[in-house]
């Protein structure tokens, strides 16, 4: 994982169209836990999907990018 050192707070994040197609934003603090995250995700909000954890791993780590949140 990457991280910005600017002053805010950096997070890792994938478009959900990789995944889904539903174009939501999801957002994890590492590739790690943003693997869970989108797990959960599809688990949740679509059960029938045939993605199973290492393909999602794979978009996770080839696809996600770091965005960081400004201190106010």
């Amino acid at each position: 994982m990457r991280a910005l050192q600017t002053g805010g707070a950096t997070m890792r994040a994938v478009l959900c169209a990789s995944l889904c197609n539903c174009r939501h934003t999801l957002r994890a603090e590492g590739d790690e836990r943003l693997v869970e995250v989108a797990l959960e995700h599809l688990r949740h909000n679509h059960p029938a999907a045939p993605l199973v954890e290492e393909r999602v791993r794979g978009i996770v780590f080839s696809r996600a990018y770091d965005i960081e949140y400004a201190a106010v």
